[in-house]
């Protein structure tokens, strides 16, 4: 990959290019490159928020506000949070890198809706990528919307959390930085997670699957409770299964965003996946575990019967 190259297609990254583009992006390029069903998308890199703050003059200030911060005093951390964002959402993007966004965007499909995610950099936030970084915004559209949504992820560098884990973990904040996932939405009919070892157990035979109606932040939040099953690897028998009742999903909202919704009383008893949507995922985890190396944790989507990876990492907890 180009060092000079700031906003790159998910083609143009892989698994090595973690410190610019992010765990997340870089896992989402990979995927793509070794011909899993991956949505579109660009990732805007993490020198490009390091360009943002020095010119908007907001860097010196962020650091100021966070400069002997207290990390004790719960309450002291809190306050820092929403001025230290707020600098970082009210700095102009410069021209240059605004019209590549945009035309990235508009390249995925005249004025689609997308989803926009913050995708932690390891040289940066290598013990801390999950602290309270990973913010997603679901079903974006147009242009100014797309750039709002990209300061958001920036300045979610400087939640509490974020600042407490840093502190703790002996990072510099002057340091930290953060790239960000734009990819085409999946407005899924059925969503979830795949765990490709039982991270609970340990049990290399067994894959862990979780499926919502509707979209997947229902899971990801732990606002629903999902069908649950244990499907053994090799012969795809599920050897344990909880399907739930289902009250409530996630949707795309009327005017963007997500919204929650009553299931309708007749899928609230029904399980979300067939039998061959279930052997189907199973295979595909093995897929995915197969060219990463190691086990993975696996967002996934089916729109009108088709099944998407939204997103892969490895399972942290083995």
């Amino acid at each position: 990959m180009s060092s000079e190259k700031t906003i790159l297609s998910f083609e143009e990254v892989n698994r090595n290019d973690t410190p610019v583009a992010g765990g997340k992006a870089a896992n989402l390029g990979d995927m793509i490159q070794g011909g899993l069903p991956v949505p579109p998308g660009f990732v805007i890199c993490s020198p490009v928020f390091r360009r943002v703050v020095r010119e908007g003059g907001v860097a010196e200030q962020i650091n100021a506000l966070l400069k002997d911060l207290d990390t004790s005093d719960i309450q002291q951390v809190q306050q820092v949070e929403a001025p230290a964002r707020r600098l970082v959402e009210s700095v102009p993007i410069p021209a240059d890198v605004a019209e590549e966004i945009v035309r990235r965007y508009h390249a995925l499909g005249g004025n689609p809706l997308v989803a926009v995610r913050s995708s932690s950099t390891a040289e940066d936030l290598s013990c801390a990528s999950f602290a309270g970084q990973q913010e997603t915004y679901l079903n974006i559209q147009g242009e100014q919307a797309l750039l709002d949504a990209v300061r958001r992820c920036w300045s979610s560098l400087f939640t509490s959390q974020a600042i407490f884990y840093r502190c703790h973990g002996g990072f510099d904040h002057a340091q930290v930085s953060m790239a960000v996932v734009v990819q085409k939405m999946v407005n899924a009919e059925k969503s979830g997670v795949l765990f490709t070892v039982d991270p609970v157990t340990r049990n290399r035979y067994v894959m862990v699957l979780e499926a919502v109606w509707g979209l997947g932040e229902g899971i990801v939040s732990g606002a629903i409770t999902p069908d649950h099953y244990k499907v053994d690897r090799d012969d795809l028998s599920i050897v344990y299964q909880l399907e739930a009742v289902k009250t409530k999903m996630f949707v795309k909202g009327v005017n963007g965003g997500v919204e929650v919704v009553d299931v309708p009383p007749e899928k609230q008893h029904r399980p979300v996946l067939t039998q061959d949507e279930i052997a189907a995922l199973i295979r595909m985890g093995s897929r995915v575990q197969a060219h990463f190396g190691c086990p993975q944790d696996i967002e996934w989507g089916i729109e009108g019967g088709e099944l998407y990876l939204l997103q892969s990492r490895p399972i942290t907890t083995l």
